[in-house]
């Protein structure tokens, strides 16, 4: 009997203390179940392998916040709930195509039949000629250039999926005129938002006959809830870029010392001109960029990194 009353204290001491209540807002990790069926859903038309079932490694969600799919029968109604500015949240509707997913998704990765996965990440193939390499690599939002210089066209990524981010953009433009907060530094923040506060996880999608670079396209990690830092900047900077000049954007891939697993070590980040405001930047061209941090909610000009070296910027101009 006293064992009993001593556990009916102890729950009721839980419940009063909203436990119970916080206990269901605990993110336990990355549920694939529902975000596969939805991407296959919307990618079953694409002509390129991928694999979605991986769960993302050091996956982190930020307040449990990430786009929630409905299937219907012949699109996904998803709905995103983020701050806009300051403490005004607001909810991001909007309905997607399997044929129009699936063709955006075939626009990124890089045929096996031209590199070999390695260590470092991948090298080219010897015995194939630099017209073929030129060709295939360009097509898909690479580059090759020579020999030794090729890679991933960042720039290109950002505008081919304009199609795809110009809702978001439109969104935030109505939701800030709507409040009468609709400036300049409010289209950044709010455009930082979308992508902070969806979680954080490193995808892995590569088949035997495709390489992705561990970048998800910004229709992929809408859909699947989650990104890096690289697949985050893309995204970020293709929202924004619809919404200020290009050239007052750019990507600095850059390496950092952080206790955060989501931006220590190789790091890629967006640095965006005229926000009037201090804070850590770098030089480019001319004008000074303020750096952003995407991977996490962070405010802007704010890090947890203790070093910053930028090794290479992507100017979008």
């Amino acid at each position: 009997m006293i064992f009993f009353y001593l556990s009916l204290i102890v729950f009721l001491i839980f419940y009063l203390s909203g436990f119970f209540e916080n206990y269901q807002n605990v993110d336990l990790g990355y549920s694939n179940k529902n975000s596969k069926t939805i991407i296959e859903f919307l990618t079953k038309h694409k002509s390129k392998t991928k694999i979605y079932s991986n769960a993302p490694q050091n996956y982190a969600s930020f307040n449990n916040q990430k786009p929630i799919g409905k299937m219907l029968p012949d699109k996904v109604q998803f709905s995103y709930s983020f701050p806009l500015v300051k403490s005004h949240k607001v909810v991001f509707d909007c309905f997607l195509h399997p044929a129009d997913v699936s063709s955006q998704v075939d626009l990124f990765g890089l045929s096996n039949s031209l590199i070999i996965k390695n260590k470092d990440g991948f090298k080219l193939r010897d015995g194939i000629h630099s017209d073929e390499f030129s060709l295939k690599m360009n097509q898909y939002c690479c580059f090759f250039k020579s020999f030794s210089d090729f890679g991933i066209d960042y720039k290109k990524l950002v505008f081919t999926y304009t199609s795809f981010t110009d809702k978001v953009s439109k969104f935030i433009y109505k939701e800030l005129v709507s409040i009468s907060q609709d400036n300049y530094f409010n289209r950044v923040q709010a455009a930082l938002n979308f992508v902070q506060f969806l979680p954080y996880g490193l995808p892995e999608f590569d088949t035997n006959e495709w390489y992705y670079f561990g970048i998800s396209t910004p229709p992929e990690s809408f859909v699947l809830g989650y990104s890096d830092c690289d697949s985050k900047s893309i995204f970020f900077a293709s929202i924004l870029s619809q919404l200020i000049p290009a050239e007052n954007i750019v990507l600095v891939s850059c390496t950092v010392n952080s206790g955060n697993e989501s931006s220590n070590g190789e790091h890629m980040m967006a640095a965006v001109s005229d926000l009037g405001i201090e804070g850590e930047s770098i030089n480019f061209n001319g004008k000074k960029y303020l750096l952003l941090e995407t991977t996490t909610p962070i405010l802007i000009g704010q890090f947890d990194w203790t070093s910053f070296k930028a090794n290479s910027i992507i100017n979008l101009n």
